[in-house]
């Protein structure tokens, strides 16, 4: 498509609509309501719906085939004062878009904006724009092809790609584009490009582009900002040497002549952890506030901080099947049962969700009610860590309600109500069924099975660390494993999670020891070199190997395994 042509503007039904050639259907085949675009034809798919804007794609009716995608933003508010002095988001995309074009950067391609406004507010801003074929954001690619051990092949590609992009970013930088939310969903990678400018079969394509300024120069402030957001965005994906790589490949001279590649790295890494923090902080904060996902409300003698997408009446309903279990003393339903915490699961009739567990924080005695009155009741704890966990990328159970009861504002007890998770099993007796033969001798450590568990787990506790996440009591018998071709590892008790601060030497310790100390001894010592070995690669620690070593055997001298069974604590001797 030529965009030296000038645009076509139009007005229909009070909108205001400037369009490609080609492109003046739209006018015709939009139609709105008061913020939802609403399409004569059902051919189309959702893409996005938040509370920020509403993504569908429809078929192109101008005879080549590609789709086009329709972004309509929100308005937060009636009046949109904020839009009374600024100019619409999708104005903004339609201007970005074409000076990137023109500056020959890959973006998507505007065919069309409209804009309604009523005595000056904005009633609707919306943006058409053609399908960028064969392409997925870079986050979900890193997901798919680069996460756990990967071989010779696949870290050769990702290093490759990852040079690529560093290329891509500083092509952006020099040519005075500033993005304030650069992170790897905002980049699209296109495959299958054999003539692509890299030579490697892929282009990257800049993709949300109301976030975007067009300045004169950039500063290193914000060159260095930018970089730290792809690194926050990437930390799963990215090692040091990784790291190290980009930051040489973007081009070091240009961010500070005097300082090496090392300082620098550093540098960025440690504003990435600032950014991951203030945005993990504002996440984790959306689960106790009205929002697009959460709600919160009062029912009866209960507070309440529920999911939106669950029907409110049947909370209360599950408390009182939860009381009536308990006085009746009903083992099907009771799961535990001590002074602080019972559990208990019944059915449920929710999207994707069969059954659930409810699980009662109490307040044992009139301290610990006093305790209540200066600190954050276990219950609120859980909810806020299980909810978090998720925006992680940690498995947990779904939190899909908390209630609490309270007493002249303090809170007494608290009920969450969350997932039961389908086809799990707590660790240690999964170990036990799973790596013990009948007559209860181990496995051979070279079991691939066997292997293949251990390296998952190892990898995802590394992550976990990685993402500053500190579990205060990572035993086997709290995280439970999903067998499903792949393994995936479910933590629980949410409420001695905490987020947000680096995770120390002595605290990955304390963990790998309480991770030691609970787990069966059909994993031998081979076994658990092996997980070390495997968690500390993940960590990019392996120099630090026999010095941790050390330290959490000291810390087990003495001590014995101890571990759940189906038939009750076991305790074990090395």
């Amino acid at each position: 498509m030529t965009y030296n042509t000038k645009p076509i503007k139009t007005k229909k039904n009070g909108t205001n609509w400037t369009m490609r050639r080609g492109y003046e259907y739209l006018s015709d085949k939009i139609h709105f309501n008061d913020q939802d675009s609403i399409l004569w034809e059902k051919s189309y798919e959702l893409i996005k719906n938040t509370g920020v804007r509403f993504v569908v794609s429809m078929p192109g009716l101008n005879g080549n085939g590609n789709r086009v995608y329709i972004k309509q933003f929100k308005r937060k508010t009636k009046l949109n004062l904020k839009y009374f002095f600024f100019p619409a988001r999708a104005k903004i995309e339609w201007r970005v878009a074409n000076t990137l074009l023109e500056k020959d950067i890959k973006t998507f391609q505007p065919v069309a904006v409209a804009e309604k406004r009523a005595l000056g507010s904005l009633r609707i801003d919306l943006i058409v724009s053609r399908e960028i074929t064969n392409s997925t954001s870079f986050h979900d690619f890193c997901q798919t092809n680069f996460n756990g051990s990967l071989s010779e092949a696949k870290i050769v590609e990702k290093k490759k790609l990852l040079n690529i992009l560093a290329l891509f970013i500083r092509d952006l930088h020099d040519k005075g584009v500033f993005h304030s939310d650069l992170t790897s969903g905002n980049i699209l990678i296109q495959s299958g490009n054999r003539h692509s400018e890299s030579g490697q079969g892929y282009s990257f394509y800049l993709i949300d582009l109301h976030h975007a300024k067009i300045l004169r120069k950039l500063s290193k402030r914000k060159r260095l900002f930018n970089l730290a957001q792809m690194f926050n965005a990437l930390i799963s994906v990215l090692t040091k040497s990784d790291k190290l790589a980009f930051i040489e490949n973007y081009g070091k001279n240009i961010l500070d002549s005097k300082k090496n590649i090392q300082e620098l790295t550093d540098q960025v890494d440690t504003l990435s952890s600032k950014i991951r923090g203030v945005h993990f902080r504002s996440r984790l904060k959306r689960c106790v506030k009205n929002s697009s996902v959460y709600s919160k409300n009062k029912f009866g003698a209960f507070k309440v901080f529920y999911r939106k997408a669950y029907d409110t009446g049947s909370f209360l309903n599950l408390i009182v099947k939860h009381r009536k279990a308990l006085a009746n003393n009903d083992c099907g339903s009771i799961l535990k049962r001590d002074a602080k915490t019972c559990l208990t699961r019944f059915p449920f009739e929710g999207k994707e969700i069969h059954s659930v567990v409810v699980k009662q924080y109490k307040t044992p005695s009139v301290l610990w009610f006093s305790k209540n009155i200066f600190r954050m009741q276990s219950g609120r704890k859980a909810w806020i860590a299980g909810n978090g966990l998720l925006v992680y990328g940690i498995l947990t159970p779904k939190p899909i309600a908390l209630l609490e009861k309270r007493i002249v504002g303090i809170v007494t007890d608290s009920y969450i109500i969350m997932e039961a998770v389908p086809d799990s099993l707590e660790m240690d007796r999964y170990l036990l069924k799973n790596f013990q033969n009948h007559s209860g001798n181990c496995l051979s450590p070279g079991t691939g099975k066997k292997r293949k568990f251990i390296d998952s787990f190892a990898q995802t506790i590394g992550v976990m660390h990685e993402k500053m996440v500190f579990h205060h009591d990572l035993k086997t018998c709290n995280i439970m494993v999903k067998a499903n071709g792949s393994f995936g590892f479910i933590f629980l008790d949410c409420d001695k999670i905490t987020f947000g601060k680096g995770i120390s030497i002595r605290e990955r310790i304390k963990n790998l020891t309480q991770i030691n100390l609970s787990t069966p001894g059909c994993i031998t010592f081979k076994d658990r070199l092996r997980f070390l070995r495997e968690y500390l690669k993940q960590c990019n620690m392996l120099d630090e190997e026999k010095s941790i070593c050390r330290e959490i055997i000291n810390l087990c001298r003495g001590e014995q395994l101890l571990y759940v069974s189906s038939k009750g604590d076991i305790t074990e001797e090395w």
